[in-house]
């Protein structure tokens, strides 16, 4: 086999590879410069954390002596002390001050000597104690310390050029000098003190972090001032323009790169506020970039991991994509004759289904001709997917034209059937669906084939698209009547069935066709309040009818009462009245849904609290069968004889057969003779029971006393006589054995809030 025959099993395998190398190569390299941004954040936010700590401590330690020396030389007695003039008078004062140095040289500052100089009277104090000062020494004074700018300057000074008479050890080759002009507040400089610190008590601060990272103090003059290499301090920091200008600007603190020596550099810089020094590290920034190098070759070595993966599941996923071209190819190989064998070793694998494909079409053209034999069924498919919205608007021109339906109409008009009930009919629920059908097999014996498109079965539904041209809407009305009515009497001819029909809004554009079929489906839906055998148009439906009324409770504790006295004739009498009180106004068609189920809800539950099984095998089917009801009437016999007269006649066999307790003995003299002069004590002498006893027992089924219960019967009663007849109150104190109409005024007010006229007046 040429490799050309193969040639699209490389190109998928290469496909494949790129596929998943190009996001391995992408992922990798965002992932190492994501990482690396981050480390390099995190280094230089480290460094800088650094500095600012160095800073801190350096600060900290000279914060200290300036406040202790500006503290010291603020006080009256030094301040009187320094214009004094040595005598025998004045020794004392001068012992006090030096005690009072030595103690400021106590403190862990790290001060070596601390000098007071009297410029006026020419004397000094330093460790060496009390001493006259000399012309020379009192004019280098003058001349490198007197002229200073500021009153209170921190310098670095060499050990061998300090300018004033001192006692330090020379532990270190500079001093840090504290020099402060005497008196702070006054233009007028009889004096100054000098604190000398060695260097090295800043370099100590200053530890390694890195071996190559190193750490400076400059001062306003770019000298070091300190350096945690101490051979450095004194040194001038000279560095190029360029540099110097990094952290000489208006910045209080920054970071930037600087080769030296060739050599990259991470300088981090802060100034300080306090003294005008500048905190320096430098860091190599190779050293910084050592965790990114070990990140990117953990980086490197996963890509290079996945790119492996990835090349062997190319392969692998190449060979399983490929394999059903493979037994394509062989499959037409095994079928071409054997004078095409030249051609086949010559064709690559698609070129070649190309070619058989193309003999396959040539072949079955024949079988055109059979499939018009089933065209019907695929006009069914077209409008099924029509009236579910899923052809779109360009899919409708090319299946019009190739099911050679018109298209020129006035009005499109979805009409749609349902059966309404089964019941008088020599069917069954299970043939639902077969009667459906043959009913779509007489509409299209009765309705031209100019005048509609395919009929449908869809959803337990049947659906067909009337087509129209009438201009006059009397016209089109009048047909639409006469084949809905022609359809209802031949089904009820052909099948003796009823059925109900809705008939959507007229539309124009077969796109709307969904929307037309929904509301025709709607349309059926209001055959629960007009009732079944129906012709319901969606435009003549008030669907801004009330949804929502008072559910009816009185009707239903009535109808309740009545089953639980097993009274068929109550409870017949109480179930027309909740039918008539649903049918009396019109309402959205849910509501009825939502009032009924609610009332089959009360009932079940009245079923579990009377303790009654019914013959329902299966509950679901048996709730499902209550939601295909479609109209009022149907919904009321289901209720009455699949309900409440199977529960009147469990309770009636449970009361014939079992003793009544005696609490529902006591409830039954109470319902018949509420109208009568009757208390507990009547009741226990005719049922030959302690009252006592009877009090206990109906209490505690009840949940009230035997009061209470008969109070709560004679409103009950005085209420529907309120809302239904015309007695008056006092007729009806009367008849409820009140002694004046008064005392029944004040119980009625007491348990429903209102007067029994108002009452009336609100639910009259």
């Amino acid at each position: 086999m040429k490799r050309n025959q193969f040639k699209h099993y490389y190109k998928i395998m290469i496909m494949f590879f790129l596929l998943s190398t190009v996001p391995v190569m992408i992922t990798g390299s965002l992932s190492y410069w994501k990482s690396s941004q981050a480390i390099q954040t995190y280094s230089n936010q480290e460094k800088m954390q650094n500095v600012y700590q160095i800073q801190i401590n350096v600060e900290q330690v000279l914060k200290n002596i300036d406040h202790s020396i500006t503290y010291f030389v603020r006080t009256s007695q030094m301040q009187q002390h320094i214009r004094d003039t040595i005598s025998a008078e004045t020794f004392v004062n001068y012992h006090t001050i030096k005690q009072d140095l030595n103690h400021l040289q106590t403190l862990d500052t790290g001060i070596e000597d601390i000098v007071l100089v009297s410029l006026e009277n020419d004397w000094l104090i330093n460790n060496n104690g009390l001493a006259n000062l000399d012309q020379i020494s009192k004019q280098n004074i003058l001349n490198h310390y007197i002229t200073l700018e500021n009153n209170s300057t921190w310098m670095l000074e060499e050990y061998d050029h300090i300018a004033l008479p001192h006692s330090v050890q020379h532990s270190s080759s500079h001093y840090i000098n504290l020099v402060k002009k005497l008196p702070l507040l006054s233009s007028d400089k009889k004096g100054l003190i000098s604190v000398l610190v060695p260097s090295d008590v800043l370099t100590t601060m200053m530890e390694h972090r890195l071996a190559s990272e190193s750490f400076l103090i400059l001062d306003e003059s770019n000298q070091v001032i300190s350096h945690s290499n101490p051979s450095y301090i004194g040194d001038n920091f000279t560095m190029p323009e360029q540099f110097l200008a990094e952290f000489h600007t208006d910045e209080k603190e920054g970071q930037f790169d600087y080769i030296v020596d060739e050599i990259p550099y991470k300088v981090t810089y802060l100034k300080s506020k306090y003294n005008g020094w500048t905190y320096l590290s430098l860091v190599k920034v190779s050293d910084l970039n050592k965790r990114s190098s070990s990140i990117g070759w953990l980086t490197f070595t996963v890509c290079t991991i996945l790119l492996l993966l990835s090349f062997i599941a190319s392969i692998l996923g190449s060979k399983n994509l490929y394999r059903p071209i493979r037994r394509i190819q062989d499959l037409i190989k095994q079928s071409y004759e054997q004078e095409h064998e030249d051609s086949i070793r010559a064709a690559n694998e698609f070129q070649l289904i190309e070619t058989h494909i193309n003999q396959l079409l040539n072949k079955n053209k024949h079988l055109e001709t059979k499939m018009q034999n089933q065209i019907n069924q695929l006009k069914q498919l077209f409008m099924m997917r029509l009236l579910q919205g899923k052809v779109n608007e360009n899919e409708i021109p090319i299946k019009l034209n190739s099911f050679n339906y018109q298209q020129n109409w006035q009005q499109l008009t979805v009409m749609s059937l349902q059966i309404d009930s089964l019941q008088n009919c020599p069917f069954s629920k299970n043939d639902t669906d077969l009667l459906l059908f043959a009913i779509n097999n007489v509409i299209e014996d009765l309705i031209d084939t100019n005048y509609r498109l395919t009929p449908v079965v869809i959803n337990h539904t049947q659906s067909t698209i009337l087509v129209t041209s009438f201009s006059n809407t009397e016209q089109y009305m009048h047909f639409i009547n006469d084949h809905a009515s022609l359809i209802q009497s031949e089904i009820k001819q052909i099948f003796c069935l009823s059925v109900s029909i809705g008939i959507s809004h007229p539309f124009k554009e077969l796109v709307d066709a969904k929307k037309a079929y929904q509301e025709s489906t709607e349309a059926l839906k209001y055959r629960i309040k007009v009732g079944g055998e129906s012709i319901i148009f969606f435009d003549n439906l008030n669907r801004d009818g009330q949804f929502f009324i008072q559910y009816p409770k009185n009707i239903k504790y009535r109808l309740f009462d009545a089953i639980k006295l097993a009274n068929r004739t109550k409870a017949n009498q109480e179930l027309d009245k909740l039918f008539e009180y649903l049918s009396k106004d019109d309402h959205h068609h849910n509501y009825y849904q939502i009032i009924l189920t609610r009332f089959l809800y009360d009932l079940i539950e009245l079923k579990q609290i009377l303790g009654i099984e019914l013959d329902h095998s299966d509950n679901q089917s048996f709730i499902n069968e209550f939601f295909e009801l479609k109209t009022l009437h149907a919904i009321k016999d289901w209720f009455k004889f699949m309900l409440i007269y199977p529960l009147i006649e469990k309770v009636d066999v449970r009361t014939q057969t079992e003793n009544r307790s005696l609490s529902d003995k006591i409830i039954q003299i109470i319902h018949d003779d509420y109208d009568k002069d009757i208390s507990l004590d009547l009741i226990a002498s005719k049922l030959h029971y302690n009252p006592n006893y009877l009090s206990n027992i109906f209490q505690k089924e009840t949940k009230r006393s035997f009061s209470e219960y008969l109070l709560l019967y004679r409103i009950s009663k005085a209420k529907e006589w309120l809302a239904e007849t015309d007695l008056s109150v006092k007729e009806i104190s009367a008849k409820l054995m009140y002694n004046n109409s008064q005392n029944f005024i004040r119980s009625f007010r007491r348990l429903e809030g209102i007067t029994p006229g108002k009452y009336r007046s609100e639910h009259r």
